[in-house]
């Protein structure tokens, strides 16, 4: 079957007309996407759902209250998240952090996006995927996150991404010049939810996505 060409503005086009994400990130407040954001490491979403519950219980989530935690009782906390020792420490040093910004996001979003990368990428346990889900998701910054989700789709469509983050991630944000923050915000969970709804690949030969392949 021949398919046809799309750019990633239409594929962005395509999921956003075909699934309901609502903006996806499972939180009622910026710093319940931040700890989310730690705690979805190596875990799914349900463990994080226990974590989160009982992180909400002993500090509202707030960087003040979470500060006054020892790391073993932070650890006891998020228990239930696995790798929970790493995880703790990582939100420790997050807390840290915002405390050099007097726990003031809306201090962090005046910033250019490059200088709060390199700030959160030289804290432990924080990776390029939770960078860059707080920039997108919490501080408004226009970036693209480059997980195994992104990666399956991208390859079913028949472009296999640079194995680098950093590489793929400059190969794909040129393409996307025209969409706005909530765009970004929009693609990445459309992207999360086709993964976790074609798993398969016969569930993909049947999805609205099999008679397209993605063309830079």
């Amino acid at each position: 079957m021949t398919k046809t060409n799309i750019n990633l503005t239409q594929l962005y086009d395509l999921l956003y007309d075909h699934l309901d994400s609502n903006g996806w990130w499972p939180a009622r407040t910026d710093w319940q996407i931040i700890w989310g954001a730690v705690l979805i490491q190596n875990t799914n979403w349900k463990s994080v759902d226990y974590a989160l519950a009982a992180l909400k219980e002993q500090t509202e989530f707030l960087p003040s209250k979470i500060r006054l935690l020892s790391n073993e009782q932070l650890q006891e906390v998020i228990h239930s998240a696995g790798f929970y020792v790493r995880k703790a420490q990582t939100i420790q040093n997050l807390c840290a952090y915002f405390a050099t910004y007097q726990d003031n996001l809306g201090l962090l979003r005046m910033k250019p996006v490059e200088q709060l990368r390199l700030e959160l990428l030289a804290l432990p346990g924080i990776g390029r995927e939770t960078a860059d889900a707080i920039l997108l998701y919490v501080l408004s910054k226009e970036t693209f996150i480059v997980d195994v989700y992104c990666r399956r789709l991208f390859q079913h469509l028949g472009v296999i991404l640079p194995k680098g983050y950093d590489e793929a991630q400059r190969l794909i944000m040129p393409q996307l010049t025209t969409l706005t923050l909530r765009s970004f915000q929009e693609l990445h969970a459309c992207i999360v939810l086709t993964g976790q709804l074609y798993k398969t690949e016969s569930a993909w030969q049947e999805s609205f996505l099999a008679p397209y392949q993605l063309k830079f």
